[in-house]
């Protein structure tokens, strides 16, 4: 019997899974998420793309998710005619892109595309505003706090994308009027907004705290006045305290093996010693 219940453990010990997670190799989210967060709306300051210059902490550089804050100031009821008005969520496109950072000039900038990621989210309506708020279009959180918009995650699906040390991430979405593709037409993406924190990462670190990469087709939003450039996805200064509010996670030390399980069946006849074949179901 002892050889049976030794044999049975190295069986349930080499079919049992790995207790596989995720590693954040940078971190800027707040936690936990308040109802809303200081954000940058794409459409009201001309926008195609927006992020920053990160540094990741640890030396597993294998990506899985890129989880960032978004922020929706926009009503069901201001939109009736659009597709999910009349459910809890409208969905939209969203572009992220992962850039090599190019440290041969002056300052560091954009380099060649690590990896770019589109996927269409879910994102959250606001809640109807409350009239016994000082500002009464605002929403009443549950912190009894009034807000603007509400704050929400999205997360990218990145499994099979290495990045190094530092990277320049953007994230871009189309508009009404402004973004790579504009979209020409009135709709609640003209309320959506990239989240920002306004603490220093909690892993990882930001080598540039003042900076961000910014495209807009506003001059006067750049520092310099649209003398870099304008229309085009490239560094602006003054943005203290502000960042990305953005989490990258790698898989742990431990992988991704996921091994068959076992019924209860299966594993009684493990402990007897009898034969198991034909009754192992996968997952």
């Amino acid at each position: 019997m002892a050889r049976h219940i030794a044999r049975a453990v190295i069986l349930l010990m080499a079919f049992s899974p790995l207790a596989a997670g995720a590693a954040i190799i940078y971190n800027s989210i707040p936690g936990p998420l308040p109802p809303n967060v200081p954000s940058l709306g794409f459409e009201a300051n001309a926008s195609s793309e927006l992020g920053d210059l990160i540094q990741f902490a640890g030396s597993n550089r294998a990506l899985t998710q890129v989880t960032l804050v978004m922020s929706d100031g926009a009503l069901a009821a201001n939109f009736p005619a659009f597709p999910g008005a009349g459910g809890p969520t409208w969905n939209h496109p969203l572009t992220l892109n992962l850039y090599n950072v190019d440290n041969s000039g002056l300052n560091p900038a954009p380099g060649t595309l690590i990896a770019t990621r589109t996927q269409t989210f879910a994102i959250p309506w606001r809640p109807t505003a409350d009239p016994t708020c000082a500002n009464p279009a605002q929403w009443r959180a549950g912190d009894g706090i009034c807000y603007s918009a509400l704050a929400f995650t999205v997360t990218f699906d990145f499994t099979g994308t290495t990045v190094p040390n530092q990277i320049i991430y953007g994230l871009a979405f189309n508009t009404e009027h402004y973004g790579y593709a504009p979209i020409g037409a009135a709709g609640p993406y003209a309320s959506l907004n990239l989240g920002l924190a306004q603490v220093p990462p909690s892993s990882g670190s930001n080598p540039f705290p003042d900076t961000a990469y910014w495209n807009s087709a506003n001059a006067a939003n750049y520092a310099d006045g649209g003398i870099g450039g304008v229309g085009i996805f490239r560094r602006d200064t003054g943005w203290t305290p502000y960042s990305g509010a953005i989490s990258f996670s790698t898989l742990d030390a431990l992988g991704t093996y996921s091994a068959p399980t076992l019924s209860p069946l299966a594993l009684l006849l493990l402990a007897l010693g009898l034969p198991v074949v034909g009754l192992m179901k996968f997952r």
